[in-house]
């Protein structure tokens, strides 16, 4: 991957499921220190050591799977408090929870293939959660543990993905 960005192919080098062990070894031998770790991360699974090890390093979390409490994990111990900040805000529990995700510098990915969905979730960019609420949505996921992708892996070591972001953007146009 040093080799793909030293040939100007790719902007940034981001590896995917790694624990602090692999970015340890990644951070001693690479020579370009990755941007990011894409890992599940989500209220019902919120590897705090991880997230914490990330901030030491300067590296960037992108969480994948940040739907999974509305989608796949319910019920659960958000559910009401969720609902209420929809109405608070009147927005989407799924624009709740990429809120969530945004309001602690933690990037989420999301796919959909409904334009309208896409769209929708843009909304999770007009409003903030207060500090409070953010504590409250952690410490209830704290009640449950969920984790909804790889559930059939033991252990795994994480892959490497790079990108480029002009060749993201013509790709996937934002707007």
């Amino acid at each position: 991957m040093e080799a793909v960005q030293a040939a100007g192919l790719t902007k940034s080098i981001g590896v995917s499921n790694y624990l602090p062990s692999h970015l340890v070894a990644t951070l001693k031998t690479a020579k370009v220190k990755p941007v990011c770790n894409q890992i599940e991360l989500h209220p019902y699974l919120q590897r705090r050591e991880l997230l914490e090890f990330h901030k030491q390093n300067d590296i960037a979390t992108t969480a994948y799977g940040p739907l999974t409490a509305a989608t796949k994990a319910k019920p659960g111990p958000l559910d009401d408090y969720v609902e209420k900040l929809t109405k608070k805000y009147a927005v989407s529990e799924n624009e709740i929870y990429l809120r969530w995700c945004i309001d602690q510098d933690i990037v989420p990915v999301t796919t959909s293939g409904k334009e309208q969905r896409l769209s929708d979730y843009l909304r999770a960019m007009t409003f903030k959660l207060t500090p409070k609420e953010v504590k409250e949505m952690n410490e209830l996921g704290q009640q449950k543990h969920y984790r909804g992708f790889w559930n059939d892996k033991v252990q795994f070591l994480g892959s490497i993905f790079f990108f480029s972001l002009g060749e993201m953007l013509t790709r996937y146009p934002v707007c």
